[in-house]
């Protein structure tokens, strides 16, 4: 008759035993604290005050800024043959170089959103003689925009209402951007 191996078995250790370990653990270093002695605080000796020439500089002139975070209200409408297209609105945030005068602008959060419409992202430049507004809107079936400054405000070199019109799959529409 042939016998199965058996594997011897092992001994386990129990769960009691390591709790006492670790309570043992625990209470030698209570132990360890209360014996070690405490060190005395020292308190600081006053020190005595010099009085010291300060050479004081001119503050120096800082250059004008040439980035400027932007948030803007997108504003869109029918207009003219395309007057039965939905209104809607939406913040923008993004970036305007005074370098070369680039605005970038992505949607956040829509104010007053009509169904099956996306925020579109816009970049474009901005002509500071003309007043002009111009780029492209960048989506798929968008084309381009055009806006003018209707509205001047002082928060920024091109805060203020610009209005125009762009051109996407749904013909041309109405907008109205509002930069803070």
């Amino acid at each position: 008759m042939d016998r199965p191996y058996k594997r011897p078995k092992r001994q386990a250790v129990s769960l009691t035993s390591l709790l006492d370990l670790l309570f043992v653990m625990i209470f030698v270093s209570l132990i360890q604290e209360k014996a070690a002695p405490v060190p005395k605080k020292e308190t600081p000796k006053p020190v005595k005050k010099v009085a010291a020439k300060v050479k004081v500089e001119a503050p120096k002139v800082v250059k004008k800024k040439n980035l400027y975070s932007i948030q803007a209200t997108f504003n869109f409408y029918g207009t003219g043959k395309n007057s039965s297209l939905p209104s809607g609105k939406y913040i923008m945030a993004g970036s305007y170089k005074t370098k070369d005068g680039t605005l970038a602008l992505g949607g956040m959060a829509w104010i007053q959103r009509p169904p099956r419409y996306d925020m579109v992202p816009l970049s474009g430049r901005i002509d500071a003689d003309s007043g002009l507004f111009k780029g492209r809107i960048e989506a798929v079936g968008c084309k381009e925009f055009t806006l003018s400054r209707k509205l001047k405000r002082s928060t920024n070199p091109i805060s203020g209402e610009w209005v125009g019109t762009y051109s996407c799959s749904q013909g041309t529409t109405g907008l109205t951007l509002t930069i803070e």
